[in-house]
């Protein structure tokens, strides 16, 4: 690799990484817009229970789940990037506190497992062009008002 190359991939990279802190952190902070705006147009969300097309999610406004959260809180680490020119991928472990009603620790779910994004660079940057998301265990009772 060239220093120029060296340097790209390195960018890319942090750039990236960037993205899934971002990801994490707007999920959290239900600043839906902009979350969804992390998605190249044709963006897909797969969950262990639907996919779901980033249109769809806009249309809804937002992930239905998470939008009748009291609070999430979203980690995410162990970032694994590998970039291909203008195509990236990511794995990248995912630590997940789910709280419907603050006064009834019975909504708490709690969930682990991990996000395999898939990037796309656009003109404005990198986008998601999906995420599949891998439950490996969970504690507490999924919220029953649905998917994304």
């Amino acid at each position: 690799m060239t220093h120029e190359e060296t340097v790209q991939w390195l960018y890319d990279r942090a750039q990236i990484s960037d993205l899934l802190y971002k990801f994490a952190r707007l999920l959290d902070t239900k600043q839906w817009k902009e979350y969804m705006g992390l998605y190249a147009d044709d963006g897909i969300m797969e969950l262990p229970w639907e996919t779901i097309p980033v249109a769809e999610m806009k249309a809804r406004g937002g992930p239905k789940l998470l939008r009748h959260m009291h609070a999430t809180h979203h980690i995410s680490s162990n970032h694994e990037i590998e970039v291909s020119g203008d195509e990236a991928r990511s794995r990248s472990y995912l630590q997940a506190m789910h709280v419907l009603d603050p006064k009834n620790q019975n909504t708490q779910w709690l969930a682990g497992g991990w996000y395999d994004h898939e990037y796309r660079r656009t003109d404005a940057g990198w986008t998601v062009a999906k995420v599949k998301v891998t439950s490996v265990w969970e504690s507490g009772p999924r919220p029953a008002t649905g998917a994304a």
